[in-house]
């Protein structure tokens, strides 16, 4: 039996473990085997006992190389020193209902190896158990209904202002999350509609993480309504109660999108999954490159 020296601490190899942290580069999982298998063909040759993690590490960039997978030995790479980072990392990825901000977020959760996670809907639910609807209806409703609960005079659009208003409040949740995770030092992810650039207020927290934010943007209005009723699928949501109310959710997509522009956050048109994941881990292991070079 193969040991693996990490630390003072001491591991039987094995391939399941292995083969899960090369998962995160996002290569077909039988591809990922043969690797697997050939790792533990080279450490056999070797005829040892032992062998320190970071030669296995080497083992599976080589391979990896050989195959012709450049970038993905290069987030292989960085992301197993993600956990060695001095500041925790905060992923944030925003945009309008129905774009795939969930799914794009659990996907690079799962390469960056972030376990902690939530949505921003996760923290206003939470939030409506604790104020009651007569006290702030405004955060009891829809996104893209927030601005009905408003009736004023002085107010004569309500649709983004209603949603801006919910923003500000949800805002507060997100940030006590957000602080949370940096105080424990923590790699953190969120998503959510609420995540408006220029409503986060991170000032105190800046230097004391990597914060990363995009915006996810859907163009084309009949790929946003196939989307909604792809992502209704195993769910318990109506698709027609989205679709009902899809120019008043690309309304507020387009608000969000300037914002994004307004406030330098990067805009990432999600007509292709993979694609949008690419580009997400493209930027947050190019910032975290130079960080474990140093």
């Amino acid at each position: 039996m193969i040991e693996v020296i990490k630390g003072k601490k001491r591991y039987p190899f094995s391939k399941g473990i292995l083969a899960k942290s090369i998962t995160r580069t996002g290569i077909p999982m039988r591809e990922i085997y043969e690797i697997v298998n050939d790792v533990q063909r080279k450490l056999k040759g070797k005829k040892r006992d032992e062998v320190k993690s970071g030669y296995i590490k080497c083992l599976v960039c080589e391979c990896l190389l050989a195959r012709g997978y450049k970038t993905e030995e290069r987030y292989y790479r960085i992301t197993r020193e993600v956990k060695y980072l001095q500041k925790p990392m905060v992923v944030m990825i925003g945009g309008g209902t129905g774009v795939g901000k969930s799914t794009i977020a659990a996907e690079v959760a799962h390469r960056l190896g972030i376990t902690r996670s939530i949505g921003s809907d996760g923290i206003r639910e939470v939030m409506r158990y604790m104020v009651p609807y007569y006290f702030m209806p405004i955060l009891h409703e829809s996104s893209f209904k927030a601005g009905k609960t408003l009736k004023s005079p002085y107010v004569k659009e309500n649709l983004i202002f209603g949603f801006t208003q919910q923003v500000n409040s949800v805002a507060e949740g997100v940030h006590a999350f957000i602080k949370r995770g940096v105080t424990e030092g923590i790699h953190t992810m969120i998503n959510g509609i609420h995540l408006v650039p220029g409503y986060i207020e991170l000032k105190e927290e800046k230097d004391d993480m990597f914060c990363f934010h995009y915006i996810l943007h859907l163009s084309d209005v009949q790929n946003h309504i196939q989307q909604i009723y792809y992502r209704s699928e195993g769910s318990h949501r109506d698709p027609e109660r989205y679709v009902d109310e899809i120019n008043n959710i690309r309304e507020i997509q387009i608000f969000i999108k300037e914002m994004a522009e307004e406030n330098g956050v990067m805009v990432i048109e999600n007509d292709n999954i993979n694609k949008t994941i690419s580009t997400i881990m493209d930027d947050v292991i190019t910032t975290l490159e130079e960080e474990v070079s140093k």
